[in-house]
């Protein structure tokens, strides 16, 4: 089986191309970076930019899948820079499925995320949810790129798997909640800053469940498109992942100083839980609760030395 990954050298890049390698995978990388994780550094690399089209058009050839994980990691970011996320999600989606369309590749896995949901308080965010009204640019560029891959999945005769994903934690993340307090912490022993008010609560998934995720709604699959979320089976809030990294940096006496309001930043949501159901039906259930993702990344971020 041969598989391109864009953004292959990113955290979820790095992991879904190590499990395909030991699935004896033919894995190409395409990233603007080189992979840096020893274990992918046999796959073939090519560097590029989603954004050039033809540098796309040349690159995704040959192959019978694309794992498509380029895109911008940063919600917050949108804010600042408006057009990030439309040229970083979008337009390289975009490319990536018109020169699958040329090229007569027909085999697409997209990596969505939750914020297609927008803010629809405790409501349960199924698949089939709607009217979808995101509330930041990121979740704005992911659900207009799910809506090129409909379109082209129903115009060429693809086959597109989606997923919307809980936040995704692991030893290679960069960014993310979990991130930024270890990183404070290991700058201030005695003090955390907590975006907002520390009560949004959301769901963990770990990297490892992800990547199993992934696997399951690929078996059997002959649909046009099959959309599924992916998330733990619980909820956990900003004020406890504060305690955990605490608690496992066996710091004493830290202060927490919120910042206030109920999100962190503008387009973020105070919670989001969602069903998955749909893929619990197909083979697939988490074997880590929220905490115990975060207790497991905390883990593997020490161990990696990432922050």
């Amino acid at each position: 089986m041969r598989a391109l990954i864009t953004g292959g050298s990113g955290f979820i890049g790095t992991a879904v191309t190590q499990r395909l390698s030991k699935k004896n995978f033919d894995v190409t990388i395409f990233d603007k970076r080189p992979p840096c994780d020893k274990s992918i550094k046999s796959c073939k690399y090519i560097e590029g930019d989603l954004l050039d089209l033809e540098k796309v058009k040349a690159s995704i050839v040959d192959v019978d899948i694309v794992y498509h994980f380029a895109a911008n990691a940063d919600i917050s970011m949108g804010f600042q820079n408006t057009s990030l996320d439309l040229q970083m999600t979008t337009m390289s989606t975009y490319n990536v499925l018109e020169a699958m369309r040329v090229n007569d590749i027909r085999s697409i896995l997209f990596l969505s995320g939750s914020g297609v949901y927008g803010n629809i308080g405790n409501k349960i965010a199924r698949e089939d949810s709607g009217p979808l009204l995101p509330v930041s640019l990121y979740g704005a560029s992911k659900l207009a790129a799910e809506g090129l891959i409909s379109a082209f999945a129903s115009m060429f005769n693809m086959h597109a798997t989606i997923l919307r994903p809980a936040n995704i934690v692991g030893g290679g993340q960069t960014h993310g909640v979990l991130f930024d307090f270890v990183r404070k912490l290991k700058r201030d022993h005695q003090r955390l800053e907590v975006l907002g008010n520390g009560q949004q609560k959301k769901s963990y998934l770990h990297i490892d469940d992800l990547v199993e995720a992934i696997e399951v709604a690929l078996t059997n699959q002959n649909e046009s498109v099959r959309l599924v979320n992916v998330a733990s089976a619980d909820l956990i809030d900003v004020n406890c992942i504060a305690q955990t990294v605490i608690d496992f940096l066996n710091l004493k006496d830290v202060s927490l100083a919120y910042t206030g309001g109920i999100v962190g930043w503008i387009g973020d949501v105070p919670t989001i839980r969602m069903d998955t159901s749909k893929l619990r039906e197909l083979g697939w259930k988490p074997q880590l609760t929220s905490k115990a993702a975060i207790q497991k990344a905390l883990s593997e971020m020490t161990s990696a030395k990432v922050v």
